[in-house]
């Protein structure tokens, strides 16, 4: 048996258990009483405390925040097979939910604050706050307004696994940036209709600036970030469950004062699906998506890689992922994936991350409410263009206090 086979088969085996021997168990929580501001706003306090342990048998590129695997070639300077263990509290967090007064109008106005501890630069035991949402949102009963920093519209699910980076740069789109946001879902019937829009500032990702004079290439361009997104949502046939299908798309231009190759001007392209579908039992769920796109890495595609720094041009990329998951008790939960990005590789350079594969496993743990444990597992490999493939192993446990 191959070294790279144990770790998946100990994960099979351990689901196998867990779904055979944990018994069944109800716990209730109820929700905090609200606080109130100068200005008569009511507001909760919510967030978690969490612990994560990480193994790696070879070398990610980063040890806590996973992108992609270094490359193992002799010519790469990496160690082949070169492990690694780190510890980490940087995803516990806090947040703030604020509800207006009552205006005395259908018009319901709230807003939303949440950081955690993954500024740069800090060190390991003295980690600086991150902001992740900061936005308010007014609107009725059928739509609303949103203005400040959130998730992007686009590819709305998240996988079960690699929770500080869920799957950027490995299948799964989208990051939180500034934005004005507009939806709308008309009165349910049997099923309901949700219609979105957003605008956002291109380059809140990956801040590429060839001109190096303090302005990104997509504030230079002069134009927002658009995002759209049409889904419809409708009951199920098992339990409460709703299934849910979007289309989804992205577009955004760059423009440096500099040119690369001839090339000053670069658009920005994404289109895709998701869905969200229950099977057979309310325990049982399958979600995913797929997408295609060019020049994505402000979205957290290609592997990271939008423009070719040789050619000038824009990189193609296809990707998604799609997840089993299974509710074996009321207090446990595992879930089945695969995830992948693949950059064009006619479009990327030498030594260019070609293809990024991932082969995962989770469960979940309720102890008792509010905390949980959870242990993760990931057979990761990224392909390179005329460097030999990066493989790895990795094993997350955690620990975590919901409050």
């Amino acid at each position: 048996m191959s070294k790279r086979s144990w770790p998946f088969i100990t994960a099979i085996l351990i689901m196998l258990i867990t779904v055979f021997t944990h018994k069944n168990a109800t716990a209730s929580s109820q929700d905090g009483a609200a606080l109130v501001t100068k200005k008569g706003s009511t507001f909760k306090l919510y967030g978690f405390i969490r612990l994560d342990a990480i193994y790696d048998d070879s070398e990610p590129n980063d040890n806590q925040i996973i992108g992609y695997i270094r490359s193992e070639d002799a010519f790469s300077g990496v160690r082949k097979d070169n492990s690694s263990f780190t510890m980490t509290p940087r995803l516990s967090r806090f947040g703030i939910l604020f509800n207006a007064p009552d205006t005395g109008s259908a018009l319901k106005i709230d807003g939303r604050i949440e950081v955690d501890f993954y500024a740069w630069p800090s060190s390991d035991s003295r980690n600086m706050f991150r902001m992740r949402h900061a936005y308010m949102k007014l609107g009725g009963d059928n739509y609303t307004f949103l203005a400040g920093q959130t998730s992007d519209l686009i590819s709305p699910l998240y996988p079960s696994v690699n929770y500080d980076m869920v799957m950027w740069g490995a299948g799964n789109l989208g990051d939180r940036r500034p934005q004005l946001r507009f939806d709308y879902h008309p009165a349910a019937g049997s099923g309901r209709l949700y219609i979105q829009a957003a605008l956002g500032l291109t380059g809140a990702i990956a801040g590429e600036n060839y001109d190096d004079r303090g302005v990104t290439n997509g504030e230079n361009s002069g134009k927002p970030t658009v995002q759209g997104r049409i889904a419809y949502r409708i009951p199920s046939f098992v339990g409460e469950q709703r299934i849910e299908i979007g289309v989804w798309g992205h577009r955004a231009w760059e423009e440096s004062d500099t040119a690369i190759a001839g090339q000053n001007k670069w658009d920005s392209i994404a289109y895709g699906v998701d869905a969200f579908i229950p099977l057979f039992t309310e325990a049982i769920t399958m979600q995913g998506e797929l997408w295609f796109g060019s020049n994505v890495d402000d979205v957290r595609g290609g592997i990271f890689q939008g423009v070719n720094a040789t050619t000038g041009k824009e990189i193609d990329a296809k990707g998604g992922w799609i997840e089993l998951g299974i509710k074996t008790s009321d207090r446990n939960s595992v879930a089945l994936g695969y995830s992948f990005d693949d950059p064009d590789y006619e479009d990327i350079d030498n030594e260019g991350r070609d293809k990024n594969t991932i082969y995962y496993f989770a469960d979940k743990f309720k102890v008792v409410d509010p905390v949980y444990i959870g242990m993760e597992y990931l057979s990761w490999t990224t392909e390179y263009k005329g460097l030999d493939d990066g493989t790895d192993n990795r094993v997350k446990l955690y620990a975590m206090y919901l409050f």
